[in-house]
């Protein structure tokens, strides 16, 4: 009798330790699934940075490109006036006889060099 209770004893511990293996092991496996979870989800934040982040750059490169043709528009048109000013000027008055009046000619329009 003793001899078969101490197999029943081993067998019960066999199953109670296989039992345990497999507790284990679901958790591992579920473990896993976890971290894969937590894995593409960062990934999918990090991607999704990355892209904000690129189009954000984009926009603001075209921006600056659009600053930069409003400055050279800007600069083309000042030259332009310039030299208009500067065909009036010889036009109204060609002997550079200018009449100032606060830093401007009356009879062209010029505005006096600083």
């Amino acid at each position: 009798m003793s001899k078969d209770l101490i197999i029943a004893l081993l067998a019960l511990l066999s199953i109670g330790s296989l039992a345990a293996v497999f507790v284990l092991w679901a958790k591992l496996d579920e473990q896993k699934k976890l971290t894969q979870e937590e894995k593409e989800k960062r990934w999918d934040e990090t991607s999704r940075a990355a892209s904000i982040e690129k189009e954000k750059d984009a926009e603001i490169y075209e921006l600056e490109s659009e600053i930069r043709n409003i400055k050279w528009d800007n600069d083309c048109l000042q030259m332009q006036c310039d030299r208009q000013q500067n065909k009036l000027s010889s036009i109204l008055c060609p002997t550079n006889n200018h009449v100032w009046k606060d830093g401007v000619c009356v009879k062209c329009g010029r505005v006096k060099d600083a």
